[in-house]
């Protein structure tokens, strides 16, 4: 059912590590900005996000990393992050939210997450899910980057 806004949600969760914003990243922030009245944001921990096998920049970073593109592509959201320290951040817990935004890579963290929050007696959250990109037939991910930009491939 669409809000007053038109869009089709109230709130909006969207969680990752966002080391080195790139496209894809941006594709998911710029589709779940455009479908949401206000976005809560789960950044992930700088002690998970180490756990990734490469390095990250620290969370300050990341974080304004992704503050500076939601505000470039939606002026006026209502924008909130919060640091993650586990794969299901604040979306098992938050009432309010009604929508998770993902990536076809993390579409079953999304069921996962609707279980608990059944589990808890919350509704779950329509999903919707964007394709990840890929640039020469490789599927473009931080880690990619990490890689080439640290010469290895």
């Amino acid at each position: 059912m669409a809000k007053a806004s038109g869009k089709p949600c109230r709130k909006g969760v969207v969680g990752g590590t966002f080391s080195l914003l790139h496209e894809g990243h941006k594709l998911l922030l710029g589709f779940a900005a455009e479908r949401s009245e206000s976005l809560l944001v789960g950044v992930t921990a700088d002690e998970l996000a180490r756990s990734k096998g490469h390095p990250v920049e620290p969370f300050r970073e990341r974080v304004d990393a992704v503050l500076r593109y939601l505000s470039e592509v939606s002026p006026g959201l209502g924008v909130e992050v919060v640091e993650i320290h586990d794969v299901y951040g604040p979306a098992v817990d938050d009432g309010e939210a009604d929508c998770i935004f993902v990536s076809e890579e993390t579409l079953h963290g999304a069921f996962l997450i609707n279980i608990l929050r059944r589990i808890k007696g919350l509704p779950p959250l329509r999903i919707y899910a964007v394709e990840i990109l890929t640039v020469g037939g490789v599927r473009l991910s931080s880690t990619l980057l990490w890689k080439t930009k640290l010469g290895r491939r």
